[in-house]
């Protein structure tokens, strides 16, 4: 039985769940084990026009409800077409819970469901003990889930900080396990789903990373965002700089990505709208996405400029301004993607990396530069990133940036008497001969002027 959720169907199980099976799905509170399960349940029902059943100890069916349309999904009607029940046992007592699972079991077996769902089994572990549980599970609703060939799902609270799960019984008498995990990373939390056992089965790696989006649970494997194996082009692109195109070599590549690095104050963000503004009056797609300026500010700042801005405005330059947020990699290349969708852009400018280090440590910002270098390179777009850095000409800003962009210019300013003055060099572009001079530079009213 396929899932629906398409990374899961195309590239962790692409036979889909067999039928007949009793799957664990356990997590800590606040996984998204819920979620994981109902987003099948919808899916399945919604796609293939089949019967299920939720069997909640957990939530009452008018919470479930409204939780799940926050979700999008709408369960109400799948219950009105007739393809859905929810059976709420969440106010059973203990004492009658043994001859409502009985009745549970009736209902199973004539509204004939190719889809079950028990949230969660812990409870009947309390309620019930392990060898009572153990029947149900092995021997009533297994057999059913055999003979009209339909797949269980049994959720399990797994205590935090243990690697057992529940009352260590499910994980024997089921045919798969998933754990969910949910990791807290400084301001940040990170999901990640480990499939344990499938029997039959051979699971390509061991862990998932996973988002909880508005659209249910979304998972993003590096790998398989294809690098393309096609010959790099040599066509150019404008810098929007006429000398540092000259110093590059008529500009960067198409679909390279180039780190404008440098100390606060050195016009970072001016070059990015040279970039960004000369390309949209080129005819390409631009998509300026700030962290740390309000689009109106950046506006102002390329009109003081006399940058012709006003005719590109909304059609072939977009502005975009996000405050900076804890976030987790696949949730800000998630976010990103979505842009891409809307409007697939020729050019992308990303300022700052600064604003996002802040609340994400050096080993998850590195893999968010991987993450968007797979996205960027696989749709052939060209892109710059700015960084706020206080180095020498020498040396290399941060994080390994330098193994995951193609081209690197580093701004400095150094006092010379009484002024300050303005330097830049490219330490790296890569496949091309550049010059390793150092310029003076300025910052004027129509932008940067290099000398």
């Amino acid at each position: 039985m396929k899932t629906g959720i398409t990374f899961f169907d195309e590239y962790i199980l692409k036979e889909g769940f067999p039928e007949g099976f009793q799957i664990l799905i356990a997590g800590e509170p606040g996984s998204g084990k819920t979620i994981f399960a109902s987003q099948i349940m919808y899916n399945v029902l919604s796609q293939l026009k089949e019967k299920g059943i939720y069997v909640s100890f957990a939530e009452t069916k008018n919470d479930f409800y409204d939780a799940m349309r926050r979700l999008n999904m709408d369960f109400t009607k799948l219950e009105e077409k007739g393809v859905f029940k929810f059976i709420d046992l969440v106010t059973v007592e203990p004492s009658a819970l043994e001859e409502e699972i009985n009745l549970i079991m009736q209902e199973i077996i004539s509204f004939k469901p190719k889809y079950v769902v028990i949230d969660t089994i812990t409870t009947l572990l309390q309620l019930l003990g392990r060898e009572k549980v153990r029947i149900f599970l092995h021997t009533t609703l297994g057999r059913f889930v055999k003979a009209v060939g339909a797949v269980a799902f049994l959720i399990a609270e797994k205590p935090y900080g243990q690697d057992v799960i529940g009352y260590g019984v499910e994980e024997f008498i089921t045919d798969g396990v998933i754990v969910l995990y949910c990791q807290k990373l400084n301001e940040i939390l990170r999901r990640t789903m480990e499939i344990k056992k499938l029997r039959g089965r051979k699971i390509k790696r061991a862990q998932y990373e996973f988002a909880i989006t508005e659209n249910g649970i979304v998972f993003l494997e590096i790998p398989d965002l294809i690098m393309h194996s096609e010959e790099g082009t040599n066509e150019r692109v404008t810098t929007g700089i006429d000398k540092l195109d000259e110093i590059l070599g008529g500009g960067v590549f198409k679909d390279s990505i180039t780190l404008i690095a440098g100390m606060s104050g050195t016009g970072k963000t001016t070059f990015g709208l040279h970039f960004a503004v000369a390309n949209a009056l080129q005819g390409k797609k631009v998509i300026y996405l700030s962290f740390e300026e309000q689009v109106g500010n950046l506006l102002r700042a390329a009109r003081n400029y006399n940058m012709p801005i006003d005719n590109i405005l909304g059609k072939n330059l977009e502005f975009y301004s996000w405050i900076p947020e804890a976030q987790t990699p696949v949730d800000f290349f998630m976010r990103i993607k979505k842009l891409f969708e809307k409007s697939p852009p020729d050019i992308f400018v990303i300022d700052s990396l600064t604003s996002i280090r802040r609340h994400m440590d050096p080993v998850e910002l590195l893999k968010m530069i991987r993450y968007l270098q797979l996205l960027f390179k696989s749709n052939k777009v060209t892109t710059y990133m700015t960084l706020n850095i206080e180095t020498e000409f020498d040396s290399v800003p941060y994080t390994d940036a330098s193994t995951l962009t193609d081209n690197i210019i580093i701004l400095k300013y150094k006092t010379v008497g009484n002024s300050v003055k303005l330097f830049l060099t490219v330490i790296k572009e890569r496949a091309s001969k550049h010059s390793r001079d150092i310029y003076e530079y300025e910052i004027t009213p129509k932008g940067i002027v290099i000398k």
